[in-house]
């Protein structure tokens, strides 16, 4: 890093510890008073008041009046844009703040609900985490807007964006108005769904078969993908004979056994690619509604089915071992 971004960095920490002890940790929802809204130039509004002060000065050594006009008129523009630059942020209502489902390595989807109570709209709005953002052309009076900002993640855990910005140029960019927004908010990181290993024929019934429940109740639904394990009774052969891929009757009578899902199980070089393995078998027994559990060294998943099912298994993959370290946001620059 050169020196001056070093010292950039520098006071900016300095700059948002600062924030954090005079603001505290903030609560949703949250409505942006102007104690807490900061403001400053932006490099084009130093170069706006450079230029002035240079009009200014050619016009006192010539003593053109019309110079002095105009000066004094920009400037005075200048002051006005600085107010309702600030106008633009005070008030407005931060009302919610959710994430999506998230792998490690994807972007952790952040939705953030905002709205403006006040009588008058507001432009050009930009939320920031973790070096992301989501801008908003304008919210009308009296309305409400959803923002979704794609945050970064690297490894599985908890991650805790501790930090947002929100900000705004408008209307004529001379200014920067920002607040920063402390919120104790953590999401659940998914270990990445990877690796080849097919299905233990040793966690499935009958070797993986499907088990009619009754002799002549199974009616024909379709076919679906082939999974391993299935059994050859099942399989389309006529339609992989035409090159068909390789697909498996769909029976409705049929009643597939609990798979429970053992870390000891897999064959891998290290503990997050054996996560991941099992991340991916969760998915694949979940997308054919197949009841499973998950057998980790500190924690037993009973056999269930269905989206709840498959968010416990997910998280408790996710926690595995304790010590795994919490992901938080990056330093940035503002």
């Amino acid at each position: 890093m050169k020196p001056g971004a070093r010292v950039r960095a520098y006071f900016a920490r300095r700059a948002r510890a600062w924030a954090l002890r005079r603001q505290g940790v903030d609560r949703i929802p949250l409505r942006l008073e102007n104690r807490r809204i900061y403001i400053l130039p932006t490099q084009f509004g130093v170069i706006y008041a450079l230029a002035l002060f240079a009009m200014l000065l050619a016009s006192m050594n010539y003593n053109n009046s019309s110079g002095f006009l105009l000066t004094f008129l920009l400037a005075s523009l200048g002051l006005v844009t600085m107010f309702h630059c600030q106008r633009n942020l005070s008030g407005l209502l931060i009302e919610g703040l959710t994430a999506g489902e998230a792998f490690a390595g994807s972007p952790l989807p952040l939705r953030i609900g905002c709205a403006n109570p006040g009588a008058l709209a507001r432009y050009g709005l930009t939320i920031e985490c973790d070096g992301e953002f989501a801008t908003l052309a304008c919210i009308d009076a009296s309305a409400r807007a959803l923002l979704e900002i794609p945050v970064p993640t690297q490894r599985r855990g908890i991650l805790r964006p501790q930090r947002l910005v929100v900000s705004t140029s408008f209307p004529l960019g001379l200014f920067r108005a920002w607040s920063w927004i402390h919120v104790p908010f953590e999401a659940v990181i998914y270990p990445r769904a990877d690796g080849r290993q097919s299905l233990p024929a040793s966690v499935l019934g009958d070797q993986g078969s499907l088990e009619p429940r009754r002799r002549g109740d199974d009616d024909f639904k379709g076919f679906r993908d082939y999974v391993p394990g299935d059994s050859p009774r099942h399989v389309a052969w006529k339609a992989v004979a035409r090159g068909a891929p390789l697909l498996v009757k769909d029976l409705a009578g049929a009643a597939r056994a609990p798979q429970m899902l053992e870390l000891d199980a897999v064959r891998a070089r290290d503990l997050e690619a054996r996560l991941s393995q099992l991340t991916r078998w969760v998915l694949q027994i979940e997308r054919e509604n197949a009841s499973f559990g998950l057998v980790l060294p500190e924690v037993r998943i009973p056999p269930a089915n269905g989206a709840e099912q498959r968010r416990r298994c997910l998280t408790a993959l996710a926690l595995h071992a304790s010590h795994l370290p919490t992901t938080h946001d990056r330093p940035g620059e503002r």
